[in-house]
């Protein structure tokens, strides 16, 4: 592959299928490849009622506050820029920055997210 855009996909993967994720598509990757990825920020969801981090490195999410959704998600939350660059080994970063959605009228809080662009 030259090319891998994983946008708002691999926070849902446990700390262990993740790592083995990256790794894969590090080997996927011709010399050269980018990679263009997006994890949730630990500020995201933090409307929402959150459980206690698990051992897989994951946090149930539920009760939307605007009743938008229902349901439960597990989401896997980076905490700051170095574990996103940590996280994306053996990549090497050329870019990281966040960006939040539009939310005028902030009625599920911040939905931030980490981006990430790596390269083989």
């Amino acid at each position: 592959m030259d090319f891998i855009f994983a946008n708002q996909s691999l926070y849902y993967l446990t700390k262990q299928a993740f790592k083995e994720t990256i790794q894969e598509f590090y080997e996927l990757c011709n010399n050269g490849a980018i990679i263009f990825a997006t994890m949730m920020s630990d500020k995201g969801y933090s409307m929402y009622e959150r459980g206690e981090l698990m051992d897989n490195g994951l946090r149930e999410v539920k009760k939307c506050p605007s009743g938008r959704l229902s349901g439960s998600s597990y989401i896997r939350f980076t905490k700051n820029i170095e574990e996103l660059k940590e996280d994306f080994k053996p990549f090497k970063p050329l870019f990281w920055g966040d960006y939040e959605l539009i939310n005028l009228h902030n009625f599920e809080g911040s939905v931030e997210h980490f981006i990430y662009i790596g390269q083989k």
